[in-house]
């Protein structure tokens, strides 16, 4: 047998340890490379999982969905009965059409529809079809006609109630706005038609001349408006005179399921963002505005946008729970989309009757379908929120209403004079910023909550953790009307607080109000032995506990602290 050693080279290839490291190491690439194919289809395979599981997950909420809906005509159908009577009682033939029975409605909201539906019915048989020898005269039918017609649009459900009577009488409703001190007659002078018919929403109005149970028993169309908020939608009213009105009432498709809009907002001062959410079916448009669409008067800011003067409102100033906000891990959920920084803000134009605002935001972060939930009794929670809703990551958002928030926050003047808008924040009522009231608790969670019952009804409000920051507060702040003091805290607690107190010739005249857990006899004595003004016992009654303070405050009336 030949050895190894006879061959040449270029008979026998030799493979050193070079070659053999290079050889496992391509072995390993294509190890890698059948890894990184198994990675792919398996990732492509867990995909095609996901979503069929997402459909089937879409599938299962849809019908759901669908399982809390009910036909309109279980309340429609009630109608036609109820109309004939009334047009036998009366002497006033009237016919009702239905159309749109089939349409679904949530279940929650069905029932609570009957009653603002039955409104808008006898409101249209009484003020808006005339008796039949009228409408004679008029050219019309004597047989008066009221339709009722419901449909579907986008995500919404709309109810329409129209009439052919009369319209609606602008001048009655003029004066007797004027007349309850709804407007001046000055204001009346310059608001549009469309304003002054929005005033038969407002709380205590009725033009009818007597009260009957025909006229609504006294109670107006507010309450109309307000059934419908609960169930986050909206009523307006259009009239042709002469010819009769339509109310339209907008209400979401479902109550459990809603598409919000989450926007961001910056917080003044801080560094801090502060992510909301709005319906997106309450959005009429989302507009990057350019330069030449904004225009100015004074220090208002308006949007020309098709042939329209809309008025530009920062969201972020006409929200004031604006307490101090813990520090907060980045939620990669709330992380936006990068825009140029030549852009301006974005706008969210929103209707409130027949007039457009623009709402400015900070950033817009996407648009989702979420579960809104509402807030417990335990928190005071502003008119205009719907309650809070929950993204992916678990970060919790509050869902608000901006046509609410509008209502709240703007100026009368502000929905009365078209053009001559004025920024409303210019004209926020005094007690705002002039009563300041000291918050003392060793809890951060009852200081925060208290804090937010008390700026919802306007009072500025300072917070201290112990009686001994609570000293340093009212030496260093101007103002303070009120202290509310809690008993048991660290360092100096209430009792010591009030005899520290009423040392000071000029810290005694502000008066203090106890708020502890502590019921008995014996630690209320004793507070109202130190000087206090009144002793509360948690948990309170809101109403209650601000009437209560706001009684003390007028009572103690005297120069504030300086």
């Amino acid at each position: 047998m030949q050895s190894l050693a006879e061959f040449d080279a270029l008979e026998m290839d030799s493979y050193g340890a070079l070659y053999s490291l290079l050889q496992g190491l391509l072995e390993e690439m294509i190890q890698l490379e059948e890894s990184v194919d198994d990675i792919v289809l398996f990732a492509r395979n867990s995909n095609q999982t996901l979503e069929l599981q997402r459909q089937m997950l879409t599938n299962l909420r849809d019908e759901l969905m669908w399982a809390r809906m009910l036909p309109l005509s279980e309340v429609l159908n009630r109608f036609p009965r109820t109309l004939r009577d009334l047009s036998a009682t009366y002497h006033k033939p009237v016919k009702l059409k239905l159309s749109g029975t089939g349409v679904l409605v949530d279940k929650a909201a069905l029932e609570k529809l009957y009653d603002p539906l039955l409104h808008l019915l006898r409101n249209a048989f009484d003020h808006g079809i005339e008796p039949p020898e009228i409408r004679k005269q008029q050219g019309k039918p004597e047989e008066g006609q009221i339709e009722i017609r419901a449909f579907h649009q986008g995500n919404q459900t709309i109810i329409e109630i129209k009439d052919d009577g009369r319209g609606l009488n602008i001048e009655k409703i003029g004066q007797k706005a004027v007349n309850i001190g709804l407007v001046t007659q000055e204001e009346l002078a310059v608001m549009s038609a469309d304003r002054i018919a929005e005033l038969i929403f407002e709380p205590g109005f009725s033009t009818a001349n007597q009260v009957s149970e025909l006229s609504g028993r006294g109670v107006g169309l507010d309450v109309v408006r307000s059934q419908l908020r609960s169930l986050k939608g909206m009523v307006v009213v259009t009239f042709i005179p002469g010819k009769g009105t339509t109310f339209t009432l907008r209400l979401p498709l479902t109550l459990t399921i809603s598409k919000l809009l989450v926007c961001l907002l910056n917080q003044e001062g801080t560094g801090q963002s502060t992510a909301i959410a709005l319906p997106s079916d309450s959005i009429e448009e989302i507009i990057i505005p350019i330069a030449s669409q904004l225009k100015k008067s004074g220090a208002q800011r308006f949007l020309h946008w098709q042939n329209q003067i809309i008025p530009i409102y920062r969201l972020s100033d006409l929200l004031t729970y604006n307490c101090s906000l813990p520090e907060i891990t980045s939620s990669k959920v709330l992380t936006s989309v990068p825009i140029p920084d030549d852009w301006a803000l974005p706008l969210l134009l929103l209707r409130r009757g027949q007039q457009l605002f623009a709402l400015e935001v900070n950033r817009l972060l996407s648009e989702q379908e979420l579960v809104i939930k509402p807030f417990s009794s335990a928190i005071a929670s502003p008119s205009y929120t719907y309650g809070c809703t929950i993204l992916g990551d678990g970060t919790v958002i509050p869902a608000i209403n901006g046509a609410i928030l509008l209502d709240r926050y703007l100026e009368p003047e502000t929905m009365k004079m078209g053009s001559k808008l004025a920024i409303a924040d210019k004209q926020t009522p005094a007690s705002t910023h002039a009563t300041t009231i000291l918050v003392v608790d060793d809890s951060a969670t009852l200081r925060r909550t208290l804090a937010l019952t008390l700026q919802k009804s306007g009072y500025r409000v300072v917070q201290a953790k112990d009686g001994r920051e609570a000293l340093d507060r009212l030496q260093q702040t101007t103002g303070v009307k009120l202290v509310i003091c809690d008993v048991e805290m660290p360092n100096m607690n209430g009792f010591e607080f009030l005899g520290q107190r009423r040392r000071d010739p000029e810290m005694s005249k502000v008066p203090v109000a106890m708020l502890t857990s502590r019921s008995s006899d014996k630690h209320r004595q004793l507070a109202m032995h130190l000087g206090a003004s009144a002793y509360f016992t948690k948990p309170f009654i809101e109403q209650q506990f601000l009437s209560a303070i706001e009684n003390i405050i007028s009572e103690n009336s005297v120069p504030a602290l300086r």
